[in-house]
């Protein structure tokens, strides 16, 4: 009798394990699909630091830049050694008529927004505020900040691939109409915003200041020679600064797939 028990427990046993099999076994009309691999792409630069020191970049990288600014971009067309860079620069630009001011170095009356709006760099440099920089912190907020927005907004729209740099306003050592301290006061405030407005559109903040300084905080005296612009030398320095701050864009963008 005990025999035949465990004997009738092991054929229910059997039965339900070549019930199982059947349920899992491939139908006969192919294979089933698998599942897709879920994939997101990751970015873990920090934006809300400036670009951290780099290897020096090759040469070809600024075959796809584009520096773009005020008079003190300028030196860059004046005394720059990256020659294969595009350079463009309109003395005394007012950011508020940004469409209407012709560039320096143009003949046919392009204005700075024509060549942000047409621009197809890979990888654009702004220097943008000093001639906003002796606004009040509400005057400066309520049209600067908002124009220079709406700027980044247009170059985002046209160019959602690119890599963009706002650069800081570096401390000069002298600007007629602003004596210390209210000039270290007023750099202050421009920077932080211009730092935000970087952070607020994933773009990336390149703090001049950081290494172009000397002890006490201002652009070193050899580089500028009325206390604003960059001289031969001064370029030379500020090429030698973008060329160890750039970011490649594959040590912080990761594609992951679970």
């Amino acid at each position: 009798m005990k025999r035949a028990i465990l004997t009738a427990l092991a054929a229910v046993l059997l039965l339900g394990c070549k019930s199982d099999a059947k349920t899992n076994t491939v139908p006969e009309e192919g294979f089933p699909e698998p599942e897709p691999y879920a994939c997101r792409v990751y970015d873990y630069y920090d934006y809300q630091n400036p670009v951290p020191v780099s290897e020096e970049i090759e040469k070809s990288y600024f075959d796809d830049v584009l520096f773009a600014g005020d008079s003190r971009m300028g030196c860059m067309y004046l005394w720059g050694e990256i020659t294969n860079a595009k350079v463009e620069y309109v003395t005394s630009l007012n950011l508020w008529l940004i469409d209407s001011m012709p560039l320096d170095n143009h003949a046919d009356g392009m204005t700075m927004y024509d060549a942000l709006a047409t621009t197809d760099k890979n990888n654009i440099y702004l220097l943008f505020g000093i001639n906003e920089i002796r606004s009040s912190e509400q005057y400066f907020d309520s049209w600067a900040f908002e124009q220079y927005q709406s700027i980044l907004t247009m170059l985002r729209e046209n160019n959602p691939d690119s890599n963009i740099y706002i650069m800081s306003t570096y401390h000069p050592r002298s600007i007629s109409g602003l004596p210390e301290p209210a000039l270290t006061e007023h750099l202050g405030y421009v920077n932080s915003r211009l730092a935000k407005l970087a952070a607020d559109n994933y773009m990336y903040f390149l703090n001049l200041d950081d290494g172009m300084t000397d002890e006490e905080g201002l652009i070193r005296d050899e580089y500028v020679g009325d206390g604003l612009h960059f001289g031969p030398t001064g370029t030379h320095a500020l090429e030698d600064y973008i060329k160890t701050h750039v970011v490649r864009r594959n040590w912080y963008v990761k594609e992951i797939c679970e």
